[in-house]
């Protein structure tokens, strides 16, 4: 019976002193982080802009992190695969989204019953990369500036498609549609690599996208025709803004859209100020910014209080515009 009491009170003992010896180990880990490698999903087709931008600003993440940061591609469903898996991952930091407007706010706001809400389902790490679009048409399109391209689709109403590898385009179409009266025919792609492929030989007639396709442009096998940018591009220096063609400029999202880096939602605090200060400093890389200025897009400095404000405001935005526009929402 002594034996017995005396095992029983080691028990509590070291019980007691395991609990303790988590308490401590607890702040540690955190102090320790990152201890592995850390995941950057990547919602987006390999290859393009986007994704291209992502494997840039990973490899400038891991010298500041001191460990691995992998871009892991995992495109479909509009973005939910990606945006859901890291929803879903473990709060830890090590496996974290490379989300955007369209993966994040339009595609919630494009449903019935959304898959999530942005605001309370991640956690805003950094941002944000910001991006711009462009109207392109074949080369043997019948129109050279937007203006030409609105008289030749209103003269033809239903005629022409467009066609979107992202939501983002989508609502831009949409918003052109309604303001000036326009009627195209939407078609929707898995990404604007495959936009593209059928742009060229002209089975279709119209996209909004972003930079993929200027180096056509500049072999003269596609035009582009306008931007939603508010000022002309260096890249494009001959294609006129919005403003200057005349256009009300695009009131979601001005300039185009914008990418951001989130983890799932319950993270240390600890965590995302070590996380924050990596991708600030990645974002700032000689080799991440020549990246971006090949890819058309240009950094915006965003702390983690100042991007989860900037997430309010965008869901909020986007479900007003999918609203205004009438677009249909999917069950």
């Amino acid at each position: 019976m002594f034996a017995t009491s005396i095992t029983k009170q080691g028990r509590t003992l070291l019980a007691a002193l395991g609990a303790g010896m988590l308490m401590h180990a607890m702040p540690a880990a955190a102090d320790n982080y990152p201890s592995r490698a850390v995941t950057l999903v990547s919602p987006y087709l390999a290859g393009g802009a986007a994704d291209t931008v992502a494997r840039a600003i990973a490899a400038a993440a891991a010298r500041q992190l001191g460990q691995p940061v992998v871009v892991e591609s995992k495109p479909g469903a509009e973005g939910l695969i990606g945006s859901t898996d890291v929803m879903r991952a473990a709060p830890d930091g090590y496996r974290v989204l490379w989300g955007g407007a369209g993966s994040m706010m339009i595609v919630p706001a494009l449903r019935n019953k959304a898959p999530f809400d942005p605001v309370t389902a991640f956690t805003p790490i950094a941002g944000t990369v910001d991006f711009s679009f462009y109207l392109y048409t074949p080369k043997d399109f019948p129109a050279d500036n937007i203006a030409e391209f609105m008289d030749v689709v209103k003269k033809n109403p239903a005629k022409y498609n467009y066609g979107t590898g992202n939501n983002q385009g989508r609502l831009t179409f949409a918003y052109m549609n309604k303001q000036y009266g326009l009627e195209m025919q939407h078609v929707a792609y898995r990404g604007e690599t495959a936009v593209i492929n059928d742009l060229l030989p002209g089975r279709m007639q119209a996209f909004f996208g972003t930079t993929a396709a200027i180096p056509y442009v500049k072999t003269g096998e596609l035009k582009a025709l306008v931007t939603t940018l508010p000022k002309r591009s260096p890249l494009l220096p001959d294609v006129p803004t919005m403003k200057e063609s005349g256009l009300t400029e695009v009131p979601f999202s001005p300039g185009g859209g914008w990418l951001a880096i989130y983890g799932p939602a319950g993270m240390k605090p600890e965590i995302v100020k070590r996380l924050n200060e990596a991708f600030r400093a990645a974002f700032t890389d000689a080799d991440v910014q020549k990246a971006m200025h090949t890819a058309g897009v240009s950094y915006n400095p965003m702390s983690s209080e100042q991007l989860a404000e900037f997430t309010r405001s965008q869901r909020d935005l986007y479900i007003r515009a999918v609203d205004e526009l009438g677009i249909p929402k999917a069950d």
